[in-house]
């Protein structure tokens, strides 16, 4: 593998690079090609759903700034999902709408992408600022299961009575 890897540094090192690599650049212009990388790819739509310029950037640093105060936003007494049913639909609703974000980001910033990246990006923040809070004081949960250290000490009473039958 090493030999492989060896090979490709020092006698091929161009066969697997893009070949716009080589064109010349224009210090004036970035091209509309270049997209950053897929993690970056949510908040590039944002910052670019946006159509000023230092709304955008302040759009994209809300963005993850609001990820800092998620603890204080969600005011259900119960954090997992396994137990509200309706924020747990609405969580894969918001999955969905950072994958579309995702996707929206790597394709050019005009027509119908646009439109769907800024309606995303406002479904990004209205699921932050106002579904989390409301849902979580009007949700019903359901019940919560006994705690867990019963539920462990119970079992390793029964193994032990166990072994001793």
């Amino acid at each position: 593998m090493l030999f492989v890897l060896l090979v490709f540094v020092f006698y091929l090192p161009n066969t697997l690079g893009e070949a716009v690599n080589y064109e010349k650049a224009n210090p004036l212009q970035t091209p509309a090609h270049i997209v950053p990388e897929w993690y970056f790819l949510p908040f590039y739509a944002i910052l670019r759903s946006v159509p000023d310029k230092l709304g955008g950037v302040i759009a994209m640093a809300a963005a993850i700034l609001i990820l800092f105060v998620l603890p204080w936003l969600d005011t259900s007494k119960v954090r997992s999902a396994r137990f509200r049913p309706i924020y747990k639909q609405l969580f894969w609703v918001f999955f969905a709408d950072c994958v579309v974000l995702g996707w929206v980001g790597a394709m050019p910033a005009e027509g119908v992408y646009l439109v769907i990246g800024r309606i995303c990006t406002i479904y990004y923040f209205v699921h932050f600022i106002l579904i989390m809070p409301i849902l979580g004081k009007v949700e019903k949960t359901k019940p919560l299961p006994e705690s867990i250290h019963q539920a462990i000490l119970e079992k390793a009473g029964k193994s032990k009575a166990e072994g001793e039958a």
